[in-house]
């Protein structure tokens, strides 16, 4: 295989294009796909990503040990150029939800499918991030959980917008409907080659404990590939119906987490808004969506926002909007501290003293990284809760 990458300068030319005609439809794709650079990238992304087998039990290291990593693509390369390529459900797994009792449906597709489908990534991508909205963060190359943060404190501290909607999509990524997505496809994407990728990846199925669960007509699985992407396009109408209401608000969007930061009128605005989602087959969960007030506080991204007084002499701003991890953050730093350190009675006194510090340190640096703001008011919350374990 010809491993020369000319992957970015694919994308380069591929979001010029775009650029050039926001409505331009590119109808010749599906043969970069399977490139020899374009699968050589895809597959050193997944690759560095780690993940579980699915359910061949094909694994990243069975692949580099036993099959080779040239042949494998190879073989790829083959059944997509000769169109037999088919996708395998996915594996489902169960996994915790942070703080909550309840768990989540996590999707693993085999190993091929995950290259298959970084490869159609790579190369739609850069169509698609032309169109996207400045208000949508997550998933996004150049955009990350910070820039979000950065966006909400700044309107809370300096136009006072302290009327927030925290809403929560109920069960998004099981609500998605096929057939309206495949239409926001074809708005940039005309290959009928691709399109086949794409709804076969949504129709591919799901085993569960050994038993296969035929596909219906709406929901993508949370853990593919290229499930984020396809998220934030069925997603981007919303974005653009936002735009177009009128509304004098700022949406600030993660996948299908938003907030919405107003003056006044919140009311008013949700009602608004679970029309718009309505539109797209979506509601917003009543038990978790809620009008809260800046002053009071809230949570977004594990973190917690409040607009607070500043007590700084000579400050030229009397409020400023104050970071600090949520409940749910701290309960799962907690977790992991104690799940790394256990209660350790075979050590000294000495050494568990030693091994704590190792960990409060590593842990305070842990959240001088993630919160980049606040950092005295964080280390002595963390220090607290660390002086409890």
């Amino acid at each position: 295989m010809n491993m020369r990458n000319k992957v970015p300068l694919l994308q380069s030319r591929l979001s010029h294009a775009a650029k050039q005609s926001l409505n331009r439809k590119f109808g010749a794709l599906y043969d970069k796909i399977y490139r020899s650079d374009v699968l050589w990238t895809a597959w050193k992304q997944v690759r560095s990503n780690r993940g579980a087998p699915g359910i061949d039990d094909v694994s990243i290291d069975y692949v580099k040990e036993v099959v080779g990593e040239v042949e494998f693509l190879k073989e790829i390369q083959s059944e997509l150029h000769a169109r037999t390529y088919r996708p395998q459900p996915v594996k489902r797994c169960w996994i915790d939800k942070p703080g909550k009792p309840d768990k989540r449906p996590l999707g693993i597709p085999v190993l091929k499918d995950r290259v298959v489908q970084m490869a159609t990534k790579l190369v739609i991508e850069p169509i698609f991030e032309t169109n996207f909205l400045p208000c949508s963060y997550g998933f996004r190359p150049g955009r990350s959980t910070h820039d979000a943060i950065d966006e909400i404190r700044r309107k809370i501290t300096f136009e006072k917008r302290c009327v927030v909607i925290d809403a929560d999509i109920k069960g998004y990524f099981q609500n998605i409907d096929h057939a309206l997505l495949l239409n926001l496809v074809r708005r940039r994407i005309s290959d009928p080659r691709v399109l086949a990728l794409i709804k076969g990846w949504l129709r591919s199925g799901v085993m569960d404990r050994g038993t296969f669960e035929p596909t219906g007509d709406t929901g993508t699985p949370q853990g593919g590939v290229i499930s984020p992407l396809l998220a934030n396009i069925y997603l981007h109408s919303f974005d653009k119906m936002f735009l177009l209401s009128g509304i004098r608000g700022t949406l600030v969007r993660y996948a299908d987490d938003l907030v919405i930061l107003l003056k006044e009128g919140g009311a008013r605005v949700l009602e608004k808004v679970r029309g718009m989602l309505g539109r797209l087959g979506l509601e917003l969960h009543r038990d978790k969506t809620r009008i809260a007030d800046a002053r009071r506080g809230f949570d977004f991204l594990g973190v917690h926002f409040r607009l607070c007084p500043v007590t700084k002499r000579g400050s030229r701003i009397r409020e400023s909007c104050r970071l600090w991890p949520s409940d749910t953050s701290f309960s799962r730093i907690k977790a992991r501290i104690c799940e790394r350190i256990g209660r350790r009675y075979s050590l000294s006194l000495e050494e568990m003293i030693a091994e704590r510090m190792l960990y409060s340190t590593l842990l305070c640096s842990l959240i001088w990284n993630t919160f980049p703001y606040n950092h005295s008011e964080s280390y002595i919350n963390i220090k607290k809760e660390i002086a409890l374990l």
